[in-house]
Order: structure tokens, then C-alpha cells, then sequence
């Protein structure tokens, strides 16, 4: 068989691992410092780049899907994110530098790069080949694209329920009890548990005017 494909797999699967590799050592240096960080790659990308290099097609074709879905809802979400919340707050974050960081930014940036660059690597013609004289059946992106705009759009509307009806209201009336008037009201976050004694409903709201910016946490019982 032609091994064209090869050195494509390879290049993929080194620039994974590296990836991973990375991602792992963030987190550990995150949790030895008690800093909070939500972890990526870490052994995913760890194991397909070992396997890659090794010049698996099918490890080929599982990280062409993850990345193409993960690349959907990436871009979905970068999209999705000024509608989650009032523009107006938005606008105050920035205004007040309280919006993302430089770094998150670039990071970002770098993640979303990483994905596209997967996703088309690993469809290039040598190994689209490759897996055709393998007897492997072609993957469409097609499903893996619409799982991951579908996730967002799943978020979305999860958010818009939310922020909605009588629990809603009343975790703003309790910030703005907290905080005084004159500030609007977003609801960032808001659960309920069920217990023994009722149900507990915690939440995090955030109060704005238009020079501060407070995150007023929220937690009542209902019988």
C-alpha cells in the first residue's frame, strides 16, 4: 500500500501529542496551586497522538470526528456567547476590563487553530486513499457539525428556560435586596437540588450599573 499517508499521521499525531502533553502539565501545575482550569486534550490527545504516530487510520478517523465536532460547537459558542447575555452588560464588562483576558483570548484562538488544522489534515487526499484501500468507510462531517451547533443551540435554549419564571424572579429580587437599586439583573447561573427538607435552589447573579459590576451568589429553600 502506499505510504504516502504516513508522514500526514505522523505530523498529526506529533503535534497532538504535543498538545496533550501541554494540557496535562497546566493542569497539574493548576492543581498543585490551587488555580482552577478546565482541561482540554490532556490523555485524549495524549493516546490518539501516540497512535497516529504509530499510523493508525482509524485513531485518524476518531480524531478528524472529535475535532470536527468540537471545531462546530467552538465556533458556535464564540458566535452564541454576546446573545447569553444583555449586550448592555457586555458592553460594562469591557468597559470596566473585566471581559476575557489577553491569554484566555490567544488561547482561544490557538485552540480553535488547532482544531481546523486537524480537521483538515487528517482529510487530506493520501489518507482518504489510504483508508479506502484499508477497506475503512468514509466518515461524513456533516453529523459531527450538526451534533456540535446542535449542543449550543441545546445550551442556549437550557439558559433561556432558566432565566425565566418564578425561581428566576426571585433570585433577583434577592440580589437586588443585597446590592440596593439602581443595578440590572442576569441570572449567570441557578440549580435546585431535591432533599429531605425541601428544595435547595443556589444560584450566582450578576448585578450591574453602568461603573460596577458585582457577581451576588443566591441560595434559598423551597418547601
Amino acid at each position: 500500500m502506499d505510504s504516502q499517508h504516513l508522514p500526514l499521521l505522523r505530523r498529526a499525531g506529533l503535534v497532538l501529542l504535543i498538545a496533550g502533553l501541554a494540557d496535562l502539565a497546566a493542569l497539574a501545575y493548576c492543581l498543585s496551586n490551587g488555580i482552577d482550569y478546565v482541561s482540554g486534550f490532556n490523555l485524549f490527545a495524549v493516546a490518539c497522538g501516540i497512535l497516529l504516530l504509530r499510523g493508525s487510520l482509524m485513531a485518524a478517523s476518531v480524531v478528524r470526528w472529535v475535532a470536527c465536532f468540537a471545531l462546530a460547537a467552538s465556533v458556535a459558542l464564540l458566535l452564541g456567547l454576546p446573545m447569553m447575555q444583555p449586550f448592555s452588560l457586555t458592553f460594562t464588562q469591557l468597559r470596566l476590563n473585566q471581559g476575557p483576558s489577553v491569554g484566555a483570548a490567544a488561547l482561544t484562538a490557538a485552540v480553535v487553530a488547532l482544531l481546523a488544522w486537524l480537521v483538515w489534515q487528517l482529510g487530506r487526499a493520501p489518507i482518504g486513499a489510504a483508508r479506502a484501500h484499508a477497506g475503512l468507510p468514509h466518515r461524513a462531517l456533516h453529523l459531527p457539525t450538526l451534533a456540535g451547533v446542535g449542543m449550543v443551540v441545546a445550551l442556549g435554549i437550557f439558559l433561556v428556560t432558566m432565566r425565566v419564571g418564578a425561581t428566576a424572579n426571585n433570585a433577583k429580587i434577592m440580589a437586588e435586596q443585597q446590592v440596593g437599586p439602581g443595578y440590572r439583573f442576569h441570572i449567570s447561573s441557578l440549580s435546585s437540588s431535591r432533599g429531605d427538607k425541601g428544595t435547595s435552589v443556589v444560584g450566582v447573579v450578576i448585578a450591574w450599573k453602568e461603573n460596577d459590576i458585582q457577581r451576588i451568589p443566591v441560595r434559598w429553600l423551597e418547601p
